[in-house]
């Protein structure tokens, strides 16, 4: 299992939040000293849910410990010319823990979701990115575009 790309199922909602709380804590959404109990509960509720079923995620192990993650988030939207499925992949949090970077786990397990994209016709994959993502999404063809917006409620 060291260094295999893994399909995470239910059995591994516990690793999951553990390297999500990883990442939030990298990018300054929480602190260590912060209570996350409630983020804890809704993340595992969610991904026990969704795991497999519109969410799908893979994983890298080193020593028993998940050190790389990737998730995609699948949903229909009504059909357009360039996509008359309507299927489409939102990639999210492919996150590798500090000490475990520059060994090429985000790029296996990027090309792990485009595999397995193509191999279920889904025909549009889009993320958000970091600096740090940029160069590797930009090398397997993601394009930047620049006229989507938010609004939280």
């Amino acid at each position: 299992m060291e260094n295999d790309i893994l399909q995470l199922d239910e059995k591994f909602a516990d690793d999951f939040w553990l390297l999500r709380k990883e990442l939030f804590e990298e990018l300054g959404e929480v602190s260590q000293n912060m209570d996350t109990s409630e983020l804890k509960l809704a993340t595992k509720q969610y991904f026990l849910l969704h795991i497999n079923k519109d969410l799908i995620s893979w994983g890298i192990f080193q020593k028993g410990k998940l050190v790389a993650i990737g998730s995609l988030c699948l949903f229909t939207r009504i059909p357009y010319n360039e996509n008359l499925s309507g299927l489409e992949g939102y990639i999210l949090n492919i996150y590798t823990s500090p000490q475990f970077r520059k060994c090429g786990y985000a790029n296996q397990i990027l090309d792990t979701i485009i595999e397995y994209s193509h191999k279920n016709k889904i025909r549009r994959l889009w993320l958000n990115y970091s600096e740090q993502g940029k160069c590797l999404y930009t090398e397997k063809g993601f394009t930047k575009k620049n006229n989507e917006m938010e609004l939280f409620l």
